[in-house]
């Protein structure tokens, strides 16, 4: 399998150079965690196979049929005679759903996949064209994860500030000085370990911030770590603490700013993707009901209640609408696997 990805990632730029506004031959699709590839397979009509799968696995078979910019997802084959022991079909799209639906579309310049079960958004695919300047999916991958999941201020047990930078991956205030980091890959995929010289840390969410765990790695095999006893807590500035050193205004700006990666998602608790969720609305001026979002928000500086709430989502990007639904599939999800 891994021979398999590594050749769809190496024809990543040609597939970016084959693609046209009109067509879908020969474009790569992610979500942030999986990827596909289309082409058209000729005698039939309206219709491309795809294939792909993650960093370490592929070899996933279906097919899109449809115009008009709106394709059921069918069963598609490896293109091997029907009958032959190479044969395999499957619709899985790396998802096990039925009756989903992808409608192509173009969002602030950008073309996307989003898939639907019935009324509901189930997922939304990118279109790969070296997006955020990004070579290969790994690199996307490892960037979405830092700028979502990491990147902002927090404060230290001792009440000191301490900023992650995405960009140029260096962290401020955890040290005595600035230290920069690499993404540590485990199993040909990004991990959520960081190295710091021969420190190396692994973060996780929590409800009011991030749990710093010091790893070690396995001398004999440079894959394997192991978490020592050894943490740091940093917690969340509130929206009234921000010093604006990380340039937000807001715990979860990015959710406005451009449409959301679903697997980046995954990462976040139960309880910040509904603070997510809810902060598209606040900065709209949406007055809130429930006690808990109206007490947050009420110490929001910025945040200023307009008393509609009709023209507050009436005021909703497309982008907004969008992240805010892609937000409660992930929650949906949530709550199933309990």
């Amino acid at each position: 399998m891994k021979k398999f990805v590594m050749f769809m990632l190496a024809l990543l730029p040609m597939f970016a150079m084959a693609q046209s506004n009109a067509s879908l031959e020969g474009t790569i699709w992610t979500n942030g965690g999986q990827f596909f590839g289309l082409k058209k397979v000729a005698g039939k009509a309206n219709y491309y196979s795809g294939y792909g799968g993650s960093l370490h696995e592929g070899g996933i078979i279906f097919g899109l049929k449809g115009t008009a910019d709106t394709y059921n997802i069918v069963n598609g084959d490896n293109g091997e005679p029907e009958g032959s022991e190479f044969y395999y079909s499957g619709q899985t799209l790396l998802l096990d759903i039925e009756g989903a639906v992808a409608k192509l579309r173009t969002i602030d310049g950008e073309r996307c996949l989003l898939l639907y079960v019935g009324n509901e958004l189930y997922d939304i695919y990118h279109e790969f064209i070296k997006a955020y300047k990004m070579e290969t999916l790994y690199d996307l991958e490892a960037y979405l994860m830092l700028k979502t999941q990491l990147a902002g201020e927090y404060i230290d047990s001792k009440g000191d500030l301490v900023t992650f930078n995405a960009d140029n991956r260096s962290v401020t205030g955890l040290f005595d000085d600035t230290k920069h980091f690499k993404v540590v890959e485990v199993y040909d995929m990004p991990s959520t370990i960081l190295q710091f010289d021969e420190t190396a840390y692994s973060f996780s969410h929590e409800d009011d911030g991030l749990l710093l765990t010091k790893m070690k790695c396995d001398t004999e095999d440079p894959e394997s770590w192991e978490a020592t006893e050894k943490t740091i807590r940093l917690y969340h500035v509130l929206p009234s603490q921000m010093k604006g050193t990380a340039g937000k205004s807001s715990r979860f700006d990015f959710a406005s700013q451009s449409l959301l990666y679903k697997e980046s998602l995954y990462g976040f608790t139960k309880s910040e993707l509904k603070l997510m969720r809810n902060e598209i609305y606040a900065r709209h001026g949406y007055q809130f009901s429930t006690p808990d979002m109206k007490e947050y928000f009420s110490k929001c500086p910025w945040y200023k209640p307009r008393g509609n709430n009709n023209a507050a989502v009436a005021e909703l990007s497309e982008v907004e609408q969008l992240n805010i639904q892609l937000i409660k599939r992930v929650e949906k999800e949530s709550e199933a696997n309990e």
